[in-house]
């Protein structure tokens, strides 16, 4: 999206006109070859709800507990598996996202493909390119049965309950897989546990680790969202930062949502308490009035000077903060302390808030 010319210049004439969010974050994307990406498209009318495609699924190890089951045997149930449908031939397919790395793999008997995907593809589209690929693979060969195993479970979920909102990458699957059965293609799908020393599951993983050929496809919407969100997130904490003087930022230096209190107005009054904006010490400000100063100390009151500093106030926080000094974050941080509205209604405070 672009804006008229002539709004263009009048943004640049007036900084007082902010410009759309769009065009705002435009200068910031640009860095990350973000505006040159295609989104996938996705369609709500993919299959009419008479003819959705089923797959066929089957999980040995559902009654197996990955951290109380050893992987000797894990390794006897899937050799047990395969004695039970070996005339189905093994496709392994896995993806992988790192920091500097999304891949996937297919391994096919000895035959083993790997691709680097686009960096801001998720883990579950990982997955799921390396099952589109196996499907696209089988398309091309002479055998009808196949048995495609993967440690995903989230994205054999998304091919098991297809609806709105599916990943559109898992429709593709299903579409593709509507075609094979059509052709006579048997084709089932199994979840075996990752990392426990099944060969052609351990193989795929390797190959994802280390795709390097690129594989380009258009992203799921989702994925350029978690990034573009990511990346906004960080130019705000980037700025943020900087503004080192901001009394709140000594109280809340990383942007992360805060548990709100469940009473609304105790909830009100600790967030006046954050930002340092109080009846006591800033009504001054609406009613031309001197800065309330504080008689004992001879400096102008303010939260942190009433909750930490005041001498007058010391024997009452050794009693409901164990110290004297307490520092501010562990009073009105993330975590409130319990005794807060306490002490404050001790020494009279609570009610100028």
């Amino acid at each position: 999206m672009n804006i008229p010319l002539g709004l263009g210049r009048l943004y640049n004439a007036r900084p007082s006109n902010i410009p759309p969010f769009c065009e705002r974050i435009k200068s910031s994307l640009v860095d990350s070859n973000i505006l040159t990406v295609q989104i996938h498209p996705t369609s709500v009318f993919t299959f009419p709800p008479w003819d959705v495609p089923k797959i066929s699924y089957i999980n040995p190890f559902i009654i197996y507990d990955k951290s109380a089951t050893a992987p000797v045997a894990f390794q006897q149930i899937f050799l047990h598996h395969r004695h039970q449908y070996s005339t189905y031939i093994p496709i392994f397919t896995d993806g992988s996202k790192t920091t500097n790395r999304v891949g996937c793999g297919v391994v096919i008997a000895d035959v083993i493909s790997s691709f680097q995907l686009n960096d801001l593809c998720s883990v579950l589209t990982a997955e799921l390119t390396a099952i589109f690929l196996a499907l696209k693979r089988i398309s091309d060969l002479l055998d009808h049965k196949y048995c495609i195993y993967s440690d995903s479970k989230s994205a054999l979920e998304a091919l098991s309950h297809p609806q709105n909102g599916t990943h559109p990458l898992a429709l593709d699957i299903l579409c593709l897989l509507q075609t094979l059965q059509a052709r006579d293609f048997q084709i089932l799908f199994c979840w075996l546990p990752g990392h426990v020393g099944i060969k052609g599951n351990e193989l795929a993983d390797t190959a994802a680790k280390t795709a390097t050929t690129p594989w380009q496809q258009p992203l799921p919407y989702a994925d350029v969202k978690k990034f573009v969100s990511h990346h906004i997130h960080n130019l705000w904490q980037g700025s943020w930062d900087l503004q080192i003087s901001n009394k709140l930022h000594s109280i809340k230096p990383r942007i992360t949502l805060w548990p709100a209190l469940p009473v609304r107005e105790l909830d009100v009054r600790m967030t006046r308490l954050r930002i340092g904006h109080t009846r006591f010490t800033h009504k001054h400000l609406l009613f031309g009035e001197r800065v309330p100063r504080c008689n004992a100390c001879h400096v102008d009151f303010t939260v942190i000077h009433i909750l930490t500093e005041c001498p007058l106030f010391n024997h009452h926080r050794l009693h409901f903060f164990n110290t004297s000094s307490p520092n501010i974050c562990d009073l009105v941080g993330e975590h409130p302390h319990p005794n807060n509205f306490i002490f404050l209604k001790i020494i009279a405070f609570y009610h100028f808030i």
